[in-house]
């Protein structure tokens, strides 16, 4: 298993893959170093038929407080320090390019995310503010703590309020008008208030938010893994679908494939005789 610098990465026997985002310091903000970091580890998971679900985290007190302000300065420097040499889009001396490739290469998280085969699970355990919102909406299912605060925080710094895929997700999630207000005004969202309009799956005291996160991963590991992985596309693809027909007819292909596999006999025989389908690995 490769080190990275800006995150944790612990993949279990089970199939369950955690990733901690582990800038505590600055709260868990998303730099240059965290992007790559990102973005090389999802890459490993897209043809890794071992891993089945991942699991976003932040270590210590928050999830994510998005992009890191203090580094953001060097895109208006002349020179970057020596350090930073390696990102090569810094060399350049002009801002609009810097600032083009360094926003493609932190949305290509929230576009690995959905594209990825295994359902992500976001344990948001405390502030996930800006680019950390847009982390926590880009996962399958948000399980929040009761510290948990969202906040579609870009408008508070002179940017748009449509960032990290923020203008596709929440009106999908909370409704256009809801949405809205809450990407006009940058304004805090508590998990209670994330709750009551669906943002997230449920809310569980502090200390308890991991062991339910555990249980819901724990849930989908005894499904089929085929069927999973069809259902998290089949979803990625209807959401946009262009009529109910196309739908269905995606839907169709789908479990026509999946009858005729071995995993189809299997889970019905086996909830027929009352007991854990025992199915292929992959």
């Amino acid at each position: 298993m490769k080190n990275y610098e800006t995150i944790k990465v612990e993949e279990r026997d089970d199939g369950i893959s955690i990733i901690t985002f582990n800038r505590p310091e600055r709260l868990n903000a998303m730099s240059l170093q965290y992007t790559e970091d990102m973005l090389d580890y999802l890459t490993t998971l897209e043809d890794n038929l071992t891993i089945r679900v991942l699991i976003l985290t932040g270590e210590g007190r928050g999830f994510s407080s998005g992009l890191d302000l203090k580094e953001s300065q060097l895109f208006y420097n002349k020179k970057v320090p020596e350090d930073y040499e390696k990102h090569k889009y810094l060399i350049t001396k002009d801002l609009v390019k810097r600032s083009f490739y360094a926003q493609k290469r932190l949305s290509k998280i929230m576009l690995k995310l959905r594209r990825i085969p295994q359902p992500v699970i976001a344990a948001v355990n405390g502030p996930a503010y800006g680019g950390g919102l847009g982390l926590a909406i880009a996962a399958d299912i948000r399980i929040a703590s009761e510290n948990a605060i969202f906040c579609n925080a870009f408008i508070k710094i002179g940017v748009s309020g449509a960032d990290m895929a923020s203008s596709y997700w929440l009106p999908r999630l909370i409704g256009f008008s809801r949405a809205a207000e809450f990407m006009y005004t940058g304004r805090d969202m508590d998990a209670r208030e994330a709750e009551k309009y669906g943002l997230v799956s449920r809310v569980v005291p502090d200390n308890e938010l991991m062991n339910e996160v555990m249980k819901t991963a724990e849930m989908i590991l005894k499904k089929s893994p085929l069927g999973v992985k069809l259902t998290k596309e089949a979803l990625n693809i209807n959401i946009d679908a262009p009529s109910l027909e196309a739908a269905i007819e995606l839907e169709n292909r789908t479990q026509v494939i999946c009858i005729n596999t071995k995993d189809a006999p299997e889970g019905a025989f086996s909830l027929l005789a009352k007991k854990e389908p025992k199915y292929d690995k992959w």
